[in-house]
């Protein structure tokens, strides 16, 4: 599967994996970072996207409870469905359930596990 993303967009990578990270910005180097849900909500509040690559687990403790919402990519896939964000949101999570849960909260994601997109 390949994401075109134009070269003029803002775009928001919610996402805690150095190495994703890099992955991330070798492919869109102008794209900005949040490594918490709480600095992916100040920096939507701040800003206007226009894509939105979104990871559920932002904490090694995401992984091993999925019942936890403060802290997630559920909260922030949350934020952006009270905000009524209307651009493209790609959901990257590994996470089988989290990524299902934020494709609950915002059904027109695309679910993308990371590793299975290239990014032009």
């Amino acid at each position: 599967m390949r994401f075109f993303i134009p070269a003029d967009w803002r775009i928001l990578v919610v996402e805690d994996d150095g190495d994703r990270i890099v992955w991330f910005r070798e492919r869109m180097p102008n794209a900005v970072f949040a490594e918490t849900a709480t600095e992916a909500v100040a920096l939507l509040n701040a800003n206007k996207f226009n894509v939105v690559f979104l990871d559920h687990d932002l904490h090694w403790t995401h992984i091993a409870d999925i019942n936890i919402f403060e802290g997630t990519g559920r909260q922030v896939a949350q934020f952006l469905q009270d905000s009524d964000f209307h651009g493209p949101v790609v959901v990257h999570s590994k996470n089988p359930e989290g990524a299902q849960l934020m494709g609950e909260i915002l059904p027109n994601a695309r679910i993308a596990p990371f590793g299975t997109f290239e990014i032009n």
